[in-house]
C-alpha cells in the first residue's frame, strides 16, 4: 500500500513550476490502477512523489512494503558499466542474490553475451530488454510501470509477460501508459490525478473514456536514446 499524508508538491516541470498537489491525503491498497488525467505530462513527476525518488515540499509518502523504480523508463541503462555491473548494484541494493538474478536476466533477454559488455555499446532494444528483465528480480509488492510494457511479438515479450503475470498475483499494479489496450488488459481501477489531487475510481472503462491515453509532451519529442530518460544519477533506483 502507498500512503500520501497531506502532500503538497510544486516541482519545476518543462521549464516552469508546476502546482503538481495540493494537501493530497490518500490510502491506495492493493489493487490495480491505471494513473490518468487530462495531464500527462506530469505523470512522471506524480510516480516520482509516490515511488519516493522525489519528497514532496510538503507532506510525506510512506509505502506498506517494497515498491519498485520507474519501470520503463530505463535511464540508467547506459555508460560504461556492464550489464554485470548493474545487476550486482541492484542485487545488492535489494538484498537479493546475484547470480539467480544473473539467471533470471541471462534466460530473459535475445543475446545474453552483451553482459559483460559496456552497456554503452548495446543496441536499444537489448537496453530495453535488460531494462524490463531486471525489474522482475526483486519481489516488489508495488509494481510502478511509466510507458509501454513490452508488446513485440517475440520470444522476450511471451517470457517477460508470462513472468510479470505471476510477479503481479496478489500485488499492486500502477500503471502510466498511452497504450489503452495495454491498461484495459492489466488495471482494473483509476487512479485518477485531476486538478492537483489523486482519487481512486472503480469504472475503469468510465475512466479511460474519460481520460484518454495519450503520448505526453515528454514522450512526443523524444525518439531514439533521448527516449531513454536521464542517467545513472537520476535518482531510479530509490536513490
Amino acid at each position: 500500500m502507498i500512503h500520501l499524508h497531506g502532500v503538497t508538491d510544486e516541482p519545476y516541470a518543462f521549464g516552469d513550476r508546476q502546482a503538481l498537489l495540493s494537501n493530497v491525503d490518500i490510502d491506495i491498497p492493493v489493487g490495480r490502477y491505471a494513473l490518468l488525467s487530462p495531464a500527462p505530462e506530469l505523470h512522471r513527476q506524480i510516480i516520482d512523489v509516490m515511488c519516493r525518488l522525489r519528497p514532496p515540499r510538503q507532506g510525506f509518502v510512506t509505502h506498506d512494503g517494497s515498491v519498485s523504480w520507474a519501470i520503463g523508463r530505463q535511464g540508467f541503462i547506459r555508460g560504461k558499466a556492464s550489464g554485470l555491473n548493474i545487476i550486482e548494484f541492484v542485487a545488492d541494493l535489494y538484498g537479493i542474490d546475484p547470480d539467480a538474478t544473473f539467471e533470471l536476466v541471462a534466460d530473459l533477454i535475445s543475446d545474453p553475451r552483451v553482459l559483460a559488455r559496456p552497456m554503452e555499446h548495446w543496441p536499444l532494444y537489448l537496453r530495453q530488454e535488460f531494462s524490463f528483465a531486471l525489474a522482475l528480480a526483486p519481489a516488489f509488492d508495488v509494481y510502478v510501470i511509466e510507458g509501454a510494457i513490452p508488446f513485440e511479438p517475440c520470444r522476450f515479450t511471451r517470457l517477460w509477460l508470462s513472468l510479470f503475470e505471476e510477479r503481479l498475483v496478489g500485488r499492486t499494479l500502477i500503471f502510466s501508459s498511452y497504450r489503452q489496450n495495454q491498461m484495459a488488459d492489466y488495471c482494473l481501477k483509476g487512479l485518477i490525478y485531476e486538478r492537483s489531487t489523486l482519487r481512486i475510481e472503480d469504472d475503469l472503462d468510465q475512466c479511460i473514456r474519460k481520460f484518454p491515453p495519450r503520448r505526453s509532451r515528454s514522450e512526443s519529442g523524444s525518439a531514439g536514446e533521448d527516449a531513454l530518460g536521464g542517467s545513472f544519477g537520476d535518482g531510479q533506483l530509490g536513490f
